[in-house]
């Protein structure tokens, strides 16, 4: 493990009675700040194939396509009824726990209800993995996997604003506390569940978003998920196989160790202040970055000392466009920079003789499809952004009397060091940071 230069550890611990709250809120977990020296926060913008990724190795990979995603009325429906559900519940609860008629029976209260978040928590677990299974067997589409997944994450982010009204509960009730470490424990595991892009795609089905494609990739439990909105890229990965809940040997102070292993571009360009935490809950550690070109929160597992999880949010303006592909036909030039599956490829549409930017109509279909999907079109910069499928596509621009066809591949993933092979070690918080936070689950 590479040395950690500048670096100020903060342990922070706070009363048993505190639970994991919010970004706001006194910490109960264990955090360790990281500040990069003025040289490392000027460094230099990097090729997009040098921040590596956690994604599914090609030898563990079952589904991987792209799919569009638009407003739905049925899920946008199923999806205000679970938020409106949760809240109904979580009203409920605190009522009865506030009526209760001594501080022993508004104690058991309070502990049979976070029972209760545990075990939905759990139940939720089966529910991802179950969902996963039946898309690898075909039995549902690329879509429904979306909605399922979309719910799955409504519902956790639910039962984590419970657990919040809970450690407040506790923490008003007389002579009474619930350890720190459950509460922060479950903030974590409700946290699997969560993802800028399923957050992304309840924002999309219920009319918050523009219609959009989204990259969907698994293996036999693990899902990553990846979108262009808003003017980033944005991306999301968690591998269950990568965890082992039997031990927890990898403590904190080595978490961020090992995410500048794996993600040492990353690393090495983070702000110069405050850019980047450690928060250690439960089984698990959390690292963010906030870096120059966006930010990443890597899941480090305390068993098998492996990213598990991870997301980035990269603005588009610092993307690195990859390697470039270009066609030239009737007076346009249709230039593709080549990026990994579902990495942000940009497609840029040219007129041969001015270099003068065009705005026309792209579509992209798999090379081996005879169906093509219209991506939208280029505007005035010339410029339209996606992620790019698995597998070979073509890319089509038709502009009056001229039409341009493109063919192109997506290179190699840039993987993590230690997660580029098979591996099955599976078994089946609150923060005080100066950091900024992100969008959630970022």
């Amino acid at each position: 493990m590479k040395a950690l230069p500048l670096v100020i550890a903060i342990l922070l611990v706070a009363s048993p009675a505190l639970g994991a709250v919010g970004p706001d809120a006194v910490s109960d977990q264990q955090s360790v700040f990281d500040t990069a020296s003025p040289a490392q926060a000027q460094a230099q913008q990097v090729p997009n194939e040098t921040i590596r990724v956690l994604d599914i190795p090609e030898s563990n990979l079952v589904q991987a396509t792209v799919e569009s995603q638009h407003v739905d009325l049925g899920p946008s429906l199923d999806l205000a009824a679970l938020r409106a559900g949760g809240q109904i519940q979580t009203g409920t609860s605190i009522e009865r726990i506030e009526s209760a008629s001594d501080d022993s029976i508004r104690q058991q209260l309070i502990i049979d209800e976070l029972s209760r978040i545990e075990q939905r928590a759990i139940a939720l677990q089966s529910t991802q993995r179950t969902v996963i299974e039946r898309f690898n067997q075909d039995q549902i589409t690329a879509r429904e996997l979306l909605v399922e997944l979309a719910r799955i994450d409504a519902e956790a982010r639910s039962l984590n604003e419970r657990r919040v009204e809970l450690r407040t509960l506790a923490s008003n009730t007389p002579d009474f506390s619930i350890d720190s470490g459950r509460l922060a424990g479950l903030e974590r595991e409700l946290d699997t569940f969560t993802g800028p892009v399923r957050k992304h795609a309840v924002a999309v089905m219920t009319g918050g978003a523009e219609p959009t494609r989204f990259s969907v990739r698994t293996s036999e439990t693990g899902v990553v998920l990846s979108v262009v909105a808003d003017g980033k890229y944005i991306r999301e990965a968690y591998r269950s196989d990568l965890r082992d809940r039997d031990q927890s040997t990898v403590m904190y102070e080595e978490a961020l160790g090992i995410v500048a292993d794996n993600y040492p571009t990353v690393y090495s360009s983070r702000s110069a202040q405050n850019g980047t935490n450690v928060i250690s809950a439960g089984n698990s550690h959390r690292v963010r970055i906030n870096y120059n070109g966006g930010q990443l929160s890597a899941y480090v597992d305390a068993g098998s000392g492996e990213v598990f999880k991870e997301s980035q949010a990269r603005p588009l303006r610092t993307v690195t466009s990859g390697t470039p592909k270009t066609e030239v036909k009737d007076g346009l030039s249709l230039t593709a920079y080549q990026t990994y599956p579902g990495g942000p490829l940009r497609i840029q549409l040219n007129e041969t003789e001015t270099d003068d930017p065009v705005d026309a109509n792209v579509t992209i279909g798999l090379e081996a499809s005879q169906e093509s999907t219209l991506l939208g079109h280029t505007g005035t910069d010339g410029t339209i952004w996606t992620v790019s499928p698995s597998g070979p596509f073509t890319i089509t621009v038709i502009k009056g009397n001229s039409a341009v066809v493109l063919t192109s591949s997506p290179t190699p993933i840039p993987g993590l060091e230690t997660n580029t092979t098979d591996q099955s070690n599976s078994t089946p918080d609150e923060q005080l940071t100066a950091t900024p936070e992100g969008p959630p689950g970022v």
